[in-house]
């Protein structure tokens, strides 16, 4: 039973984070990345690797965050995201059809609460995806202008629904470790209640129950560690499609860079050739209008020392 408590905490968990690998956009800094080693679970790494992309984004020019956040890419996450909450799903329902000798109210309260965590973590992602698509209309609609405001803004609304994930996805873990704690000790009251009343029985018992238990947990084992394995290759899935983006990205903004870089070379020439040419232009024209200048000059100049000081005397 402790085996399949852990692999029920490792699949949905694991299920509702790899929900959030297609999220994006931030300007101000994130919080912290906190270490993650290899004995992290596996909807840990995902958590992290969605806060190491949003930090890259972060760095982008306006232009390619713009890129990043286009609507083929949300779509592409989101039907990734979807198929995995499906596979999610059927396997939580094969291990709860395996939780069958458990009380039936016991039972139906578990699947309720649970069910009910899973929905707010799905809801925090859902609103998470909500800002980044608000996000990206509000930095379609505001092209040209500042967007430092919207970017503080955005940035805001992401450390509190990070912290909103991170609080629920605590909040799931600490309720299936009450529930495996209370399952197990509500199991010792019964088989000690039953051991007083039944001493007799037990001993002959024993050996044949550890027999049926091992046979009966030796199929959900195998099931569960094929589910393992099947989910674990489809987060490999989601990183490599996500890098080969992320390197996309990058060589575009390399071309673009280069683009810009040449264009901007030959404006340069341009503009000297341009310079040079009215240069060419003006210079003889100046020069003619200052040689007829100075001419003008002197010819007044030169009228005035001609003309007489003073009037003719008559002669008596």
């Amino acid at each position: 039973m402790k085996v399949l408590w852990v692999a029920l905490v490792v699949a949905l968990l694991a299920g509702c984070q790899a929900d959030m690998e297609g999220e994006l956009g931030s300007e101000e800094p994130l919080p912290p990345e906190q270490p993650r080693g290899q004995d992290s679970q596996p909807w840990e790494q995902v958590l992290g690797r969605l806060w190491d992309y949003l930090r890259w984004v972060q760095t982008l020019s306006d232009q390619v965050q713009e890129e990043l956040l286009n609507t083929q890419v949300i779509q592409e996450l989101t039907v990734l995201m979807e198929e995995t909450m499906k596979e999610v799903k059927a396997y939580r329902e094969e291990l709860e059809g395996q939780l069958a000798p458990m009380a039936q109210e016991t039972q139906a309260r578990v699947s309720k609460e649970l069910q009910a965590a899973q929905a707010r973590l799905g809801s925090d992602m859902e609103d998470l995806r909500n800002r980044l698509a608000q996000y990206r209309s509000e930095v379609q609609a505001m092209l040209g202008q500042s967007t430092e405001e919207l970017r503080a803004r955005m940035a805001s609304h992401l450390r509190k629904l990070r912290k909103r994930l991170l609080r629920d996805a605590d909040d799931l873990k600490k309720r299936l470790a009450v529930y495996q704690a209370g399952a197990s000790e509500g199991a010792e009251r019964s088989v000690s209640a039953i051991r007083e009343r039944l001493r007799p029985l037990v001993e002959q018992g024993q050996s044949r129950a550890a027999t049926l238990s091992t046979q009966a947990a030796q199929p959900l084992l195998d099931r569960a560690e094929a589910w393992r394995q099947k989910l674990h290759g489809r987060l490999e899935e989601v990183g490599v499609r996500a890098q080969d983006r992320l390197d996309k990205m990058r060589q575009q903004l390399e071309e673009v860079r280069a683009k810009v870089e040449e264009q901007g070379s030959q404006i340069r020439l341009q503009a000297e050739a341009f310079q040079a040419r009215l240069r060419s232009w003006f210079e003889p024209l100046v020069g003619d209008m200052q040689r007829q200048w100075a001419g003008l000059v002197e010819k007044v100049q030169l009228a005035l020392h001609l003309s007489p000081t003073s009037p003719p005397s008559e002669n008596h």
